[in-house]
C-alpha cells in the first residue's frame, strides 16, 4: 500500500500515566460509530438464524463521558467448529470519505469494559471478542487484521475493567494483529486505518440441530491509544529546572515586558512523572504587539526522524486567559539550518485560549505550508503546515525538519490594530508529551530490475528463476507471463502469475493450461521488484521458452434444451468433462485431508452457461455416502462446490470476492438445496431441490447432482450487505476464474477428505480467488468463429492477440444488441488499410484473422464502429 501523509481531528483526553488519545468516546456510538442497522453482516446473517449483535446506547452506565455503547448478543455454534458474528464502522467499497485515523504514535489500544451479564454457554466452549482494523490504501484495497483481545465475557465483578491490545503485527492473533484478509499489500500501515470490525466468536462442537449457543450483555467506554511508538521529542518531566528552557518574555521592554513562570505539576499530567505548568502574562505593550516564547535546542534529531509525518502534543487550557477575545495565538517553531543559514518555521496551534479544556492532543503536521492574510489585511500563520516566518524568509525556503536545531513555543499577541496598546493577557497552560507520529519514505530510488530471469521447462509447468536485486532488504517481487513480448506488465494480455514473493524465495511455478487440447505455447516472463518503501522497479525479462499447456476442458456456452433434473445426465454427454481423479493427476488432495483412491473420491463435472443460466451436473464416485446430518456444517458432509467469477478477467483474479461488475461466486451443492458461501455471504436457499436441482444417491456407489441456476437469483440473493446487483457479463472466448472441489465424509461425522481441480487450492479458495484455476467459455484460440446469441452485455472491442504479430492475429469483439458493424485497419497516418467487417450482426461474441502479408512492418490502428458504440486500438505488425 501508498505510504502517504494523513491528519488527525483534534479530540480531547484525559490524564493517565501513559500518553493517551481517545480513538473514540463510544457515548454515542450506536448509530455513530457503528450503524445501527448494521452496514454489514446484520444479524440474520450470522451462524444461525436467530443469532444477533445488538448494540445502543447506554446513557446510565459508563465510566467516562455520558454514555457507553451495550452490547446484547447471541452466538450460536451453527457450524461444526461455532459460529460468530460480527458489527463493522465502515461499508467496505465505499470507504473514500472516511478520514484516515493515524494509529502509528501508540503502542497499545486500552478498551474499558463493564460485564452486565457473563458469557452464558448452552455447551461448554470459549467466548471471546476480536477486534479488527481495516487499513485501505489510496486505491481503496483493504487489508483487514484481526486480534483476538483479552477482554473477558465471562467478568462476574460487575466493575469497570480495562483490557490492553498492543498495535504490533503477529500472525499468533492473542499477540498482535493478523491479517485475515488482503486485497492490498499485506503490510501493516498503522497511518492507514479507516474503520473498525468487532467479531464475538464461540467455540465449540455446532451444527444445525440443538445448535449450542451464548448470550451475554456487556458495556464498552473510552476506546484510547496509548504509549509512544517513537522516541517522544519531549517529555516534560522536569521542564521547570534551570536552564531547561531559553525563555524569552520581552525583558528588554522592561516596565512592559510579558512574565512566565514554570513549574512541574505532578498530580496532573498524561504520562511520565509531571506536566509542565506554565503561569503566563503575555503584555502587548508594543505597536505590533508582545509575545513569550520558551525554546529548547537539540543535540541531535531522533532517529528516523526524517519518516515522521506530524508532531502530536498534549496540551490542557487550565485558566482561560484574560482579555479581549482571540488576540493570543500559541505557534510552534522549528528552526533548521540545511542551508547554512538558520531557518524558522511556524505552525499556529489550533487551540482556543479562551476556553478551559482538558488534556487535548494536537496535531502539528510536518509538511511545508503558507501563511495566509484575512479579510483585514492581518496575516496567519498555517494549522496544517509550517510556514516562515513572513518577516524572515531565509535560506534555501526549503523545509528540512529532519535537520532541526531547536523547537519553540510561543504565545504571541496583537498589536495597536488588534488591541488597545498595553492590553495585557494572563493564564495557565500545561503540556505534556511531544510525539513522533506517522511515517512516509524519503527512499525515492527504485530497485534495478533483477538479473538472470530464466524459465525452466517442466511437465506442463515453467520454473521462473531471477537473481534477488542488490542493496534491498524486505523488497518483494512480482512475476508476470504473456503469450507474446512483454512490454508493459499492465497490459490486458498479460497475466501476473505470482504477487508478493519475498526476498530470497526466487522461484514460481506457472502451471501451463490451454482449452480442450494439449498444446505447444511459447511464454515470455518478467519479474519486477517492489522495496520497502513501495518503489516499483523496472521488470527483468526473460527469453521465450516453448512448453507444452495441458488441455482442459472449457465452459460450454449453450442452452441446455434438454435439462431435466432427473438424475439422468444423458443431456450433458456432449458437453466437455471436467475430471477430478487421484490416479491421473487431475485432482488434487488438499494438504492435511486423505483420499485413499479414486473409489473412495473422484468425480466428472459438466459446465455451461446461456444468457438465463448456469448449468452445473456431477457425477461423483464414492464409496461412502454420507449427505446428510443435522449436527453437522454444510460443509462437512459430502457435497461439491463450485468456485466461478462470471466475468472476463483480463490480467490478475481478485484477492478476496468482489460483486457488481466483476462478481465472484462460491456455490455448494448439498442435498435438498444449492447454497451461495462466499465468506461474506450465506444464501441457504438459491435454488432447492425440485425443477432446477437434483441431488440423489447414484448406485452402487457416489451420487449425481444436476443443476439449472438462474442467473438473475445469482445477481441478486447474495445476502452480503452489497445493496446493488451483480452484472454478469460473459461471452464466447472470455476467460474466467474457476474451480471445482468436493468435500469426502466417510463416516458420517466428519470430513477427512477434500479434492480440488486447482493445484494452489488448499482450502483456501473460500476467501481468495488467486488460488482457484481458470477455464475459458469454449475455445480462446479458436478463429474466425461467429457466437451470435451469446451472454453479452456491453460493447467491446478485445486487444489483438498475439501483438506484435507476423502475419496473422486474432480480435475479438461483442456487441450487446443487432446492428451495422464495421471494423477498419489503418495506418499511422489514418489512411485505411483493411476492412475486416461490414455487415449487419446479431447479438454475440465474434473472432476474427487478420491477415497482414501485404502489409509492411509498422503500427496500425483498428476500429469498431456499432450503432453510437467506437473504440480503437493499435497493433504492431513486425516482419
Amino acid at each position: 500500500m501508498k505510504k502517504i501523509l494523513t491528519f488527525l481531528f483534534v479530540l480531547s483526553l484525559v490524564p493517565l500515566m501513559n500518553a493517551q488519545w481517545i480513538v473514540n468516546d463510544l457515548d454515542n456510538a450506536a448509530g455513530g460509530l457503528f450503524s445501527d442497522p448494521a452496514v454489514l453482516n446484520t444479524n440474520w446473517f450470522t451462524n444461525g438464524p436467530t443469532s444477533f449483535m445488538n448494540i445502543s446506547n447506554n446513557h446510565t452506565d459508563f465510566m467516562q463521558g455520558t454514555g457507553s455503547l451495550q452490547w446484547d448478543y447471541r452466538i450460536e455454534a451453527y457450524d461444526g467448529w461455532g459460529g460468530y458474528g460480527v458489527r463493522t464502522s465502515y461499508q467496505p467499497g465505499a470507504t473514500d470519505s472516511l478520514p484516515y485515523l493515524d494509529m502509528s504514535a501508540g503502542t497499545h489500544l486500552r478498551l474499558h469494559y463493564k460485564v452486565l451479564t457473563p458469557a452464558n454457554m448452552s455447551q461448554d466452549g470459549s467466548a471471546y471478542v476480536e477486534f479488527k482494523m481495516a487499513e485501505i490504501d489510496a486505491d481503496g484495497n483493504r487489508d483487514l487484521w484481526y486480534q483476538h483481545i483479552s477482554l473477558d465475557l465471562s467478568d462476574s465483578t460487575g466493575t469497570w475493567q480495562y483490557c490492553d491490545f498492543p498495535l504490533v503485527v503477529n500472525s499468533n492473533n492473542t499477540l498482535g494483529f493478523a491479517l485475515q484478509f488482503g486485497d492490498g499489500d499485506g503490510i501493516m500501515q498503522w497511518e492507514n486505518i479507516k474503520g473498525f470490525e468487532v467479531a464475538f466468536v464461540y467455540i465449540t462442537a455446532g451444527g444445525t440441530t440443538n445448535t449450542p449457543f451464548v448470550t451475554g450483555t456487556v458495556l464498552w467506554d473510552k476506546l484510547e491509544m496509548i504509549g509512544n511508538r517513537y522516541a517522544p521529542l519531549e517529555v516534560f518531566d522536569d521542564a521547570a529546572a534551570t536552564n531547561y528552557f531559553e525563555i524569552d518574555y520581552m525583558s528588554w521592554a522592561g516596565t512592559g515586558a510579558s512574565s512566565v513562570a514554570l513549574s512541574n505539576n505532578t498530580t496532573d499530567f498524561v504520562e511520565g512523572t509531571a506536566s509542565m505548568q506554565l503561569d503566563y502574562m503575555v503584555n502587548c505593550s508594543q505597536s505590533w504587539g508582545g509575545y513569550l516564547n520558551m525554546k529548547k535546542t537539540l543535540t541531535a534529531v531522533p532517529d528516523s526522524f526524517v519518516n515522521r509525518t506530524a508532531l502530536p502534543i498534549f496540551i490542557k487550557n487550565v485558566t482561560p486567559l484574560t482579555g479581549t477575545d482571540d488576540r493570543v495565538t500559541m505557534r510552534f517553531f522549528i528552526s533548521e539550518s540545511s542551508s547554512g543559514v538558520n531557518e524558522d518555521w511556524v505552525c499556529e496551534v489550533p487551540i482556543d485560549l479562551n476556553n478551559a479544556t482538558d488534556w487535548s492532543r494536537y496535531i502539528l503536521p510536518l509538511v511545508k505550508g503558507d501563511y495566509w492574510t484575512d479579510g483585514n489585511g492581518h496575516q496567519h500563520f498555517p494549522q496544517d503546515g509550517f510556514a516562515q516566518p513572513w518577516w524572515s524568509l531565509t535560506g534555501d525556503q526549503q523545509f528540512n525538519y529532519d535537520q532541526i536545531t531547536s523547537w519553540k513555543i510561543e504565545l504571541s499577541g496583537g498589536g495597536d490594530d488588534y488591541v488597545p496598546n498595553g492590553e495585557q493577557f494572563s493564564g495557565q497552560l500545561l503540556f505534556d508529551v511531544l510525539q513522533q507520529q506517522g511515517y512516509r519514505s524519503v527512499d525515492t530510488i527504485p530497485p534495478v530490475p533483477p538479473l538472470n530471469v530464466v524459465a525452466v521447462q517442466g511437465a506442463n509447468q515453467n520454473l521462473v528463476t531471477w537473481e534477488d536485486v542488490p542493496n534491498e532488504n524486505g523488497e518483494k517481487y512480482y512475476v508476470y507471463a504473456s503469450l507474446s513480448p512483454i512490454t508493459d506488465v499492465n497490459a490486458e494480455e498479460v497475466d501476473e502469475i505470482a504477487t508478493g514473493i519475498v526476498g530470497g524465495t526466487q522461484v514460481v511455478s506457472h502451471v501451463l493450461i490451454s482449452p480442450t487440447t494439449n498444446q505447444d505455447v511459447t511464454y515470455y516472463y518478467a519479474v519486477l521488484a517492489r522495496d520497502e518503501s513501495t518503489n516499483w522497479g523496472d521488470p527483468g525479462f526473460s527469453s521465450p521458452v516453448v512448453n507444452t499447456a495441458k488441455g482442459m476442458p472449457v465452459i460450454q456456452e449453450t442452452t441446455l434444451a434438454n435439462f431435466v433434473a432427473d438424475g439422468n445426465l444423458t443431456e450433458w454427454q456432449s458437453l466437455p468433462k471436467f475430471r477430478m481423479y487421484v490416479s491421473d493427476g487431475s485432482g488434487h488432495i488438499c494438504t492435511n485431508t486423505v483420499i485413499d483412491n479414486d473409489a473412495d473420491l473422484s468425480a466428472d463435472a459438466y459446465v455451461a452457461i446461456d444468457q438465463n443460466y448456469l448449468y452445473v451436473a456431477w457425477d461423483i464416485n464414492d464409496n461412502s455416502f454420507n449427505p446428510v446430518n443435522p449436527s453437522l456444517a454444510s460443509y462437512l458432509l459430502d457435497c461439491p462446490d463450485i468456485y466461478i467469477g462470471l466475468y472476463d478477467y483480463k490480467h490478475s483474479k481478485h484477492s478476496s470476492y468482489q460483486r457488481g461488475s466483476t462478481p465472484d461466486y462460491h456455490l455448494r451443492f448439498n442435498e435438498g438445496q444449492i447454497r451461495s458461501d462466499e465468506s461474506n455471504s450465506q444464501c441457504d436457499t438459491l435454488v432447492a431441490e425440485g425443477v432446477n436441482y437434483y441431488y440423489g444417491e447414484n448406485f452402487p456407489d457416489g451420487y449425481i447432482i444436476e443443476a439449472r441456476i438462474p442467473l438473475t437469483d445469482l445477481a441478486t440473493k447474495r445476502n452480503d450487505g452489497y445493496t446493488g446487483t451483480d452484472v454478469i457479463s460473459v461471452g464466447y472466448a472470455d476467460r474466467i476464474a474457476f474451480d471445482l472441489g468436493i468435500n469426502d465424509n466417510d463416516d458420517g461425522t466428519t470430513r477427512e477428505g477434500m479434492l480440488f481441480y486447482s493445484s494452489l487450492d488448499n482450502d483456501n479458495g473460500w476467501s481468495n480467488p488467486k488460488v482457484w484455476t481458470h477455464s475459458w467459455i469454449t475455445n480462446w484460440w479458436l478463429v474466425d468463429v461467429e457466437n451470435p446469441g451469446s451472454t453479452v452485455t456491453e460493447f467491446n472491442l478485445a486487444q489483438n492477440y498475439p501483438n506484435p504479430f507476423n502475419p496473422t492475429t486474432s480480435i475479438r469483439y461483442s456487441i450487446p444488441e443487432a446492428g451495422l458493424v464495421t471494423i477498419k485497419v489503418y495506418d499511422v497516418l489514418g489512411r485505411e488499410v483493411a476492412q475486416l467487417v461490414n455487415e449487419e450482426k446479431t447479438a454475440g461474441s465474434y473472432n476474427l484473422t487478420f491477415d497482414a502479408a501485404k502489409l509492411s512492418s509498422g503500427v496500425y490502428m483498428y476500429k469498431i464502429e456499432s450503432g453510437k458504440f467506437q473504440e480503437t486500438k493499435k497493433m504492431v505488425l513486425i516482419k
